[in-house]
């Protein structure tokens, strides 16, 4: 070559990188999958992509003579994604748990007071411990109360052991010194989603011998658990019965959802 010094010659030019398709589409399905990622009831759809996104990014930059911004790109937003994704898991997992083991108290309109002769108050009362309601302050039997999901009545309790033993003929007697005492229960369903009286609501027996008795009797006509889920305004009526010491000398206790219970006259 002409006027070019022995032994030198000129480099060529590097060759163009061509696009990365693979890291294009990693981009974009990390773009979607982070979308989804943040979104509670799309979860699934963000878990499927963001992966999918990562391999591909990795595959993207480990390719030769491809561009690398887009593949890079994606391994970034994937890892991001997948971290946003399990936080917001978390998240609707912990206000899950929480809306279901959330207290749900009991409690009377202002105006019911205790029966004649009851150490309390009105609700509420300014005695700690001796609020209508508790123990040392019980609700009179068939009081209405209410908690943040539900309207309850208990009715007049009574002994029901010829009434079980004639509901079904392989139901056992009560042991020696128990009876068996069914309570019926009306119970309307307040809140914004659906309630179930088999979970929602717990009917027990506070003995005089501070035991609490919930052993069920057997197969009994009108059961609680028979009654479907309700929906907001839904009123549902049914028994339960529970094996308590003969008289039924004590309180019976009511439960909603995991809340402090309210307690009510046995008669």
């Amino acid at each position: 070559m002409p006027n070019q010094p022995y032994g030198v010659y000129p480099v060529p030019p590097a060759p163009a990188k061509r696009r990365n398709t693979i890291g294009l589409i990693a981009v974009i399905a990390s773009v979607i999958g982070f979308v989804f990622a943040c979104v509670p009831g799309a979860l699934v759809v963000g878990w499927v992509l963001l992966p999918i996104a990562l391999i591909l990014g990795i595959v993207g930059v480990c390719q030769s003579g491809m561009t690398k911004g887009t593949s890079i790109a994606a391994i970034i937003v994937s890892i991001v994604g997948i971290v946003v994704g399990f936080v917001v898991f978390f998240a609707v997992v912990g206000n899950a748990f929480g809306d279901a083991f959330k207290k749900s108290n009991l409690s009377a309109p202002s105006a019911v007071t205790a029966e004649p002769g009851d150490q309390g108050t009105k609700t509420g009362g300014s005695s700690p411990g001796n609020e209508a309601g508790s123990r040392g302050n019980p609700f009179p039997i068939g009081t209405p109360v209410k908690s943040s999901e539900w309207d309850i009545t208990l009715g007049a309790p009574h002994e029901a052991g010829a009434q079980i033993a004639a509901e079904n003929q392989f139901n056992a007697a009560p042991k020696a010194g128990m009876e068996f005492w069914i309570v019926p229960v009306t119970a309307t369903y307040t809140g914004d989603k659906t309630g179930n009286l088999l979970f929602g609501v717990t009917v027990k027996f506070v003995g005089s011998d501070n035991v609490t008795y919930d052993d069920s009797c057997g197969v009994i006509p009108s059961p609680l658990s028979d009654v479907g889920d309700l929906y907001k305004g839904g009123t549902g009526k049914g028994n339960v019965c529970v094996a308590v010491p003969a008289g039924a000398d004590g309180l019976w206790s009511l439960t909603t959802g995991f809340g402090d219970p309210a307690f009510f006259s046995a008669r």
